[in-house]
């Protein structure tokens, strides 16, 4: 028993560090513990629509805390077949306790380096070992910090971008560049183009800033890919060719952002961008706005260049 729960112990550690390593360090790659909670924690927040909006949050804390589990019950089966003879006791009785709650209780001390001084390790292995547990739980919490640090600019970059492409719709241009010059066509692609590049780049870096949605449509990033789609066929078809040039360029980007989310999230339908990107709005709850009437139908007396 004291063997296999050692090994036990060392497979939840080791289980728990891998996910992180692979969530938090490896580019565009995700533990499997880790997808597992962010589908799942998804699925179940799904509807209501309030509860959707806090998918994202929730996916992140359910996810340290998972680490934080499997790390402290995995020192604790280390440290369980040491109770109580591998530890020195001041002023508690360790007859008054379950091992294993003894156990579990030591490895949150030690994890959260409290150092309450009324267990002590006293077998020289659970002394060297105590010292890693502290280093793991530090670790741990500088990754969660590091992980909050590095998602708010990302989805602050995916919110300029829906404002941006929501601002160029309103405005017509999105629909219609025909009534713009050539040379401003084709220089609104280009940062579009660019715009959407630093958005796929922060999903392929990110994958679980997808589960945060917003609960203005303006905001929302899978709603206004509809114009950037919008954007690519009225370039492809410029008489230009230097506009045309850009919307391959975009269509290129576009097709990247529409791989990257069937690779990473099977939930999504379709195979075309159109359809995935149909289907990534729908899940956010701002669906496509339906093609015909309002700004997206070129007014019959825009000016032309």
């Amino acid at each position: 028993m004291p063997l296999i729960s050692t090994i036990a112990g060392v497979v939840l550690v080791l289980v728990a560090l891998n996910d992180v390593f692979h969530t938090l360090l490896r580019p565009a790659a995700t533990g499997r513990l880790s997808a597992m909670v962010f589908r799942a924690v998804s699925a179940l927040t799904r509807h209501p629509r309030p509860m959707s909006n806090i998918s994202g949050p929730l996916t992140i804390l359910t996810t340290i805390s998972m680490w934080l589990l499997l790390v402290t019950f995995g020192w604790a089966l280390i440290y369980l077949p040491h109770v109580p003879d591998g530890f020195a006791y001041s002023g508690v009785n360790p007859g008054d306790y379950h091992p294993f709650v003894e156990a579990i209780t030591f490895s949150l001390v030690a994890l959260t380096t409290l150092g309450l001084g009324d267990v002590v390790p006293a077998d020289p292995l659970i002394r060297l070992l105590t010292p890693l547990e502290a280093l793991t739980g530090f670790a741990l919490l500088s990754a969660a910090v590091a992980w909050f640090m590095q998602l708010f600019p990302a989805l602050s970059r995916r919110r300029a971008f829906a404002i941006d492409l929501t601002g160029l719709h309103e405005a017509g241009v999105a629909n219609g560049l025909g009534r713009v010059s050539d040379a401003h066509a084709a220089s609104v692609v280009r940062a579009v183009s660019q715009s959407l590049a630093a958005v796929t780049a922060d999903l392929v870096q990110n994958p679980e800033i997808f589960y945060f949605t917003e609960k203005d449509k303006a905001l929302s990033a899978p709603r206004a890919l509809h114009y950037s789609l919008q954007l690519r066929d009225g370039a492809l078809a410029s008489a230009n060719a230097d506009v045309r040039a850009e919307g391959r360029v975009l269509s290129h980007v576009i097709d990247e952002l529409a791989r990257a989310l069937r690779g990473q999230y099977p939930h999504l339908r379709g195979e075309s961008a159109d359809e995935v990107f149909g289907s990534a709005a729908q899940r956010h709850g701002h669906p496509f706005d339906p093609p015909a009437g309002g700004t997206d139908k070129e007014p019959e007396d825009a000016p032309r260049p």
